[in-house]
């Protein structure tokens, strides 16, 4: 619930029973102080003051700068300022501004205090702050799990205490369950610098090792830190490479800044070098084609892993799959797994690989069963 920050607002007529729950405004006499330089209030912009509010008040999750100016048609400079006078005239029942802003220039995002406008939207966000550091906890990432948990205390204490008491063993109700996590526990010293060096835009002098090859050596220009399937690891531009690469980050041995900055390219977008991808390796474009059984009928159904994918049924419950992906080598350990149940129709080269693979598999357990 709102309240006014200092003074009394008071009104001809006005009866505190009709004040009472709504924002109250700061100042003498229900008016914001007219500092010099400032301009005097006009019908039109108080008119279109309301409308903003009431804007808000419709947009729980907020609304962006620039489209606010467009829907009011004023300059973005003018909801500046009326951001300005509302955070100065409405407050919270802890004291804060009731409007929150986030994000920068015309895409900064204006937003009313939730518990103002919806009544379980704390323990929401809270819950959901939680359950996205879970995932960080069980990698054992050293400073990264200190700020995790520094973070989540300080957000806990700026909750009313009817929605910490809420919130009481939320550990136990909201679980992560990881599967097969990479342990950071000794790379700490290598995460501290990464993390540092794509927080503050630094090129890295790093020394890699992949099993059974020889280390390399790259300058490193690290865009982003991506987590995948509970491992970590670095997105960015080497100078043995002409696209961006992944670097696993327990396979880094050392790394170093060099000096350098460097600037996120124009065109830069992660999301994109995984469109159509199954997993995070990519390679050449391809149809793929599966019939399906059993235990893989049913589970892959369930799955979307092209947008643009067909999935069939089939006599007898079976079923056929076809979609188009851009490398195919994290797809056939995913088909592995389903064993006897899925077979590969096309590509042949997938198909190949699949079957040497079970071929393989057979071959090593014949020659165990023929010891016993």
């Amino acid at each position: 619930m709102a309240r006014e920050n200092t003074g009394r607002v008071s009104g001809s007529g006005a009866s505190s029973k009709a004040r009472r729950g709504a924002p109250q405004a700061r100042g003498r006499g229900g008016r914001r102080p007219v500092t010099a330089g400032s301009r005097q209030p006009t019908y039109e912009s108080g008119d279109r003051l309301v409308r903003m509010f009431v804007a808000l008040l419709q947009a729980p999750q907020g609304r962006e700068q620039g489209a606010l100016a467009t829907e009011l048609e004023i300059s973005t400079k003018t909801v500046r300022r009326y951001t300005t006078v509302l955070q100065q005239a409405f407050f919270d029942d802890r004291g804060e501004p009731l409007l929150q802003i986030s994000g920068q220039g015309d895409r900064r995002r204006l937003r009313l205090a939730r518990e103002e406008v919806g009544g379980d939207a704390n323990l929401f966000e809270a819950a959901a702050m939680f359950f996205s550091n879970a995932s960080l906890r069980a990698l054992r990432t050293g400073l990264l799990d200190e700020n995790v948990e520094q973070l989540w205390e300080r957000h806990l204490k700026k909750l009313p205490a009817d929605t910490r008491r809420a919130l009481d063993h939320l550990e136990r109700r909201f679980v992560y369950v990881p599967f097969a996590p990479k342990d950071y526990s000794k790379h700490g010293e290598v995460f501290d610098k990464a993390l540092s060096a794509v927080v503050r835009r630094k090129e890295l002098a790093i020394r890699y090792r992949k099993p059974g090859k020889p280390v390399t050596r790259h300058l490193f220009k690290p865009y982003t830190l991506l987590l995948y399937r509970d491992a970590l690891y670095l997105l960015g531009e080497s100078n043995r490479h002409r696209k961006p690469i992944y670097l696993a980050l327990d396979r880094i041995e050392n790394c170093e800044r060099t000096g350098s900055e460097f600037s996120l390219p124009r065109d830069y977008d992660p999301a994109a070098l995984t469109r159509g991808v199954f997993g995070i390796w990519e390679g050449p474009e391809s149809e793929v084609v599966l019939k399906l059984r059993g235990r893989a009928a049913e589970q892959m159904a369930e799955r979307r892993i092209d947008p643009r994918q067909i999935f069939e049924r089939t006599r007898g419950g079976d079923a056929v799959l076809k979609l188009r992906t851009r490398g195919w080598q994290e797809l056939a350990w995913w088909i592995l797994s389903y064993g006897q149940d899925v077979e590969v129709v096309a590509p042949p080269e997938l198909r190949a690989y699949v079957a040497a693979e079970v071929r393989g598999a057979a071959r090593r357990y014949a020659r165990e069963e023929a010891r016993v």
